[in-house]
Parts: C-alpha cells; sequence; structure tokens
C-alpha cells in the first residue's frame, strides 16, 4: 500500500499542478493558436468547475466503487487525455474543453487518499497523513512555473503537454495497480451532504474556504508563475 500511496501523492502533484501551469504558457499559447489572457482565464475556471462539480459523483464512486478504480479512470480519461488533447490544440476551445477535462481526471485524486487515510489508519493519524499529502502535493505549484516554462522552451509546450499526458496515464495505471481498497465498513453506512450540514463546525469552515482559496490561487496562477520565470532568467 506504500506504493499506492505514493502514486498518490505524484497524482497530487499533477493535480496541483495543471491548476496553475497555464500562467507560464499564455504568451507562446496567444502567439501560437490566439489564445489570450481572457480564453486561458475562463480554461482556468472550466478546471474548477470541472474540480467542483465532480467532488459529488467522486464521493459516491468512493464508497460503491472503491478508490483504486474511481482514481485511476478518472485520472486516465481525464488527465491523461486531457493533456493530450490540450497538446493536440488549433484553438482557444480545445483548450478549455481540454481543462474542463483534466479538472475531471483530478477531482478524485485527493478525495481517495483521505478516504484510505479513513479508513485504514487509526483517527489519531489522519491529520498528519493528509497534512504529508498537501505538503507533497504542493511540490506541483513549484513544478508549474520555472520547470515548465523551461521545458516549454527546450521541448517545446505540444511536447510538454504530450509528456504530461503520457505521465498522468503512467501514474493512473500505477493506481490501478498498487492501490488497495479498504474493506468496506460494517453496517449501512449511508450519508450525504445534508448530514455533513448539520455538523456546526462546517458553518465556521465553510466562509473561510470561499474567501481565502480563491486570492492565494490566482496569485499562485496568474502572478507567481510568471514572476518565478524571470526571475530565473
Amino acid at each position: 500500500m506504500r506504493a499506492g500511496l505514493t502514486l498518490l501523492c505524484l497524482a497530487y502533484v499533477l493535480s496541483q499542478f495543471f491548476r496553475a501551469f497555464l500562467a507560464v504558457l499564455s504568451g507562446v499559447l496567444q502567439s501560437d493558436i490566439g489564445a489570450g489572457p481572457d480564453d486561458l482565464a475562463f480554461a482556468s475556471g472550466l478546471w474548477f468547475i470541472a474540480f467542483a462539480a465532480m467532488q459529488l459523483p467522486v464521493g459516491w464512486a468512493l464508497d460503491r466503487i472503491g478508490p483504486r478504480r474511481t482514481a485511476s479512470a478518472l485520472l486516465l480519461l481525464g488527465g491523461g487525455g486531457g493533456a493530450i488533447l490540450f497538446a493536440l490544440a488549433t484553438g482557444p476551445l480545445h483548450v478549455s474543453i481540454a481543462m474542463a477535462l483534466i479538472g475531471i481526471g483530478c477531482a478524485p485524486v485527493l478525495m481517495a487518499s483521505y478516504y484510505i487515510f479513513a479508513r485504514q489508519f487509526p483517527p489519531a493519524q489522519f491529520a498528519t497523513l493528509a497534512a504529508l499529502m498537501l505538503g507533497g502535493g504542493s511540490l506541483g505549484n513549484l513544478v508549474a512555473s520555472y520547470p515548465m516554462a523551461l521545458a516549454a522552451e527546450t521541448l517545446g509546450w505540444r511536447a510538454s503537454l504530450a509528456g504530461l499526458g503520457a505521465m498522468s496515464a503512467v501514474v493512473a495505471l500505477g493506481i490501478w495497480v498498487f492501490v488497495r481498497d479498504p474493506e468496506r465498513a460494517d453496517g449501512d453506512g449511508r450519508g450525504s451532504v445534508l448530514d455533513l450540514l448539520k455538523i456546526p463546525a462546517i458553518w465556521a469552515i465553510l466562509p473561510i474556504m470561499f474567501v481565502g482559496y480563491a486570492p492565494a490561487a490566482a496569485l499562485r496562477g496568474l502572478w507567481a508563475g510568471p514572476y518565478r520565470r524571470m526571475s530565473f532568467r
């Protein structure tokens, strides 16, 4: 299972990467396929919309299908397929569709990890394991800046995206092979989002997340990437 969790962490690195890498490709995408800032902002927004919209279906699939099949199938088809479509893009519409697919592919990765942590490890270890997953996955933010810019300059952005598609597919297949689904819990185990909303603490956390993540994501995706790229020159 250690190999499976490592692969899920790599998948989460890809998830963090895909939500931030567009910034360093803005210039070349505008010159090559006419994708301006508005087009890239729209495409980036589609990634987050698709990612968020998939959380309820992902929760259902984790309970009934298991994290192994859920994460591997969506990452393979959405993440790998979306990156390949991006590599073949000839216009802004293709980029938008590709980003939506990638958002779908990345949607189950973190939740699959949390599902395994909650079901196979002591409750006292959950926060530590979740923090390690988040910390490791944050490396994707760093790779999305200068390393991606360097790859686009040396290999070309199409070859770089094709490589990312292949990498996503390999990680997805690795998840299929090495991840083991936890045993089903005893009892009915049914619940819904409404049950979560009955927890008072949720109502204090939701507004913090609503206003706290957007500024950080915007700075990281639209400003930090180009800044890092220029700082390494």
